[in-house]
């Protein structure tokens, strides 16, 4: 599945691919207006108890099935920290604190999917039973040395777990 616009938001035109600004967009040829590729802001965090990490199992496509952080895309006018809080409390009925933010990552939403900016926090909840709703499947605690990495759906998830975990890029070994 492709999310590239074939007709204009605007005016309704079949879109144009052409050359701009050194990169191929997609442009009205009757009123001008240019598809930005722009990613889409989301947001995750890294939870942990005794050694042990929190992980989701995604319910829905892309990557159906697949572990991810939990975590999910921003609304209009939410600030991150806010939309980080009520993810948390949809897909997993708990409520965080202590939120502090590690980094970003980029990513698709899926194979040829849109552009996502994921902003990662380190984060800690109230309590650890947690209870999986929303899109989650299962919400499951993994040992961090035993974190099923190969089945982490988003590459850059893969890739910062594996580095905040093992303390690289300055980032802490061991979250509270």
């Amino acid at each position: 599945m492709s999310y590239t616009p074939r007709f204009c938001l605007w005016c309704g035109r079949r879109l144009a691919s052409v050359r701009i600004e050194g990169y191929r967009r997609r442009r009205c040829p009757r009123c001008e207006w240019i598809f930005y590729e722009n990613a889409v802001p989301a947001v995750v965090g890294i939870i942990q108890k005794a050694g042990r990490v929190l992980l989701t199992r995604r319910g829905r496509a892309p990557y159906a099935g697949s572990w991810v952080l939990p975590g999910g895309f921003l609304e209009g006018g939410e600030l991150p920290e806010a939309g980080l809080k009520r993810e948390l409390r949809e897909e997993l009925a708990v409520r965080a604190h202590g939120i502090r933010l590690i980094g970003f990552a980029t990513d698709r939403y899926g194979p040829r999917g849109f552009p996502v900016l994921t902003m990662i926090y380190r984060v800690a909840i109230g309590r650890a039973n947690v209870r999986a709703g929303d899109d989650v499947s299962e919400a499951r605690w993994f040992d961090r040395r035993a974190l099923p990495l190969r089945q982490v759906a988003f590459p850059s998830m893969r890739r910062l777990l594996r580095d905040y975990l093992e303390g690289r890029a300055g980032w802490p070994l061991r979250g509270k």
